[in-house]
């Protein structure tokens, strides 16, 4: 498995713990942090190109091993948690993982009906011919209050109009 190119960084604890830096000296230590995640460790060189002799804060951060190697205890730290969670992802992953969700195909009852749902269904319109003072009842098959007023020649009545709208 390649290097995990990252850590968590808590900006909290890091504000914190670095108040008193100034920003150059925050810098370096900044980049002393991220050099000891890529290569696991820092050694005297790393130290020596990047502190100066006043930068005794940043060093007292870091721990000498008995290897003469120095590293920060709170990246190490973060570093291993970081790779367990990663293994334990991976380990998840291997047995299955998470179950993919099943598209379920159309045709149920759940998938959306296609058109109006009474386009095929036989109605019964009443219009009154106001003129003649008739009340007809004509059953049809479409939706159209205007055919048979034109039938009638009739205006039809806005009322009849937007109950079929509401259909």
């Amino acid at each position: 498995m390649a290097k995990d190119p990252a850590v968590l960084f808590y900006t909290s604890d890091f504000l914190s713990s670095t108040f008193t830096m100034s920003d150059e000296q925050v810098g370096r230590y900044i980049r002393l942090l991220c050099i000891q995640h890529q290569k696991g460790k820092l050694s005297d060189k790393d130290l020596k190109n990047i502190l100066t002799d006043e930068d005794i804060d940043i060093f007292e951060k870091f721990v000498k091993e008995s290897d003469g190697f120095y590293y920060n205890q709170r990246m190490k730290d973060e570093t291993i948690r970081r790779k367990n969670f990663t293994e334990s992802r991976k380990h998840n992953g291997s047995k299955g993982g998470r179950p993919k969700t099943i598209e379920k195909p159309s045709g149920y009852a759940y998938a959306k009906p296609y058109g109006k749902p009474n386009d095929n269904l036989t109605e019964t319109v009443t219009v009154t011919d106001t003129v003649n003072n008739n009340l007809k009842l004509e059953t049809r098959n479409d939706t159209s209050v205007y055919s048979i007023a034109d039938k009638m020649k009739m205006k039809p009545v806005q009322s009849q109009i937007d109950e079929l709208d509401k259909l």
